[in-house]
């Protein structure tokens, strides 16, 4: 009996693995489809492509002049070692932050296979 609670437990945990790996694909096709279907040229064309780098860059210069200054503050205001100011800024926060932005750019399938090998 407990066998075949564990071998259902399973084929569940499986059917829905397998269900929202459809959900990414049909995501991903979506969004691909809605992309083509906005064809442009010229300059709007180059506006539209911009869009997300540019906030990228933007919000990361941001980011990087809130975390200088902190750094800045927590080494010469505070007195604090390089290497403990380091760890003070590097919280889980600022791990989520950098997870999302990683996930965002590179894909989250790739990030949940490296998750999942180690």
């Amino acid at each position: 009996m407990d066998r075949q609670i564990e071998a259902s437990k399973l084929a569940h945990t499986q059917k829905l693995e397998a269900m929202n790996i459809e959900a990414d694909i049909s995501e991903s096709k979506a969004l691909y489809k809605h992309d083509q279907s906005m064809k442009s040229t010229g300059f709007m064309a180059g506006l539209r492509a911009s869009v997300r780098p540019v906030i990228t860059y933007l919000f990361f210069t941001l980011f990087a002049v809130i975390k200088g200054t902190a750094l800045y503050g927590l080494i010469y205001t505070d007195g604090i070692v390089w290497e403990i100011a380091i760890q003070t800024l590097w919280d889980e926060e600022t791990q989520g932050i950098f997870a999302a932005i990683i996930s965002f750019w590179f894909g989250s399938r790739a990030l949940q296979r490296s998750r999942s090998s180690s």
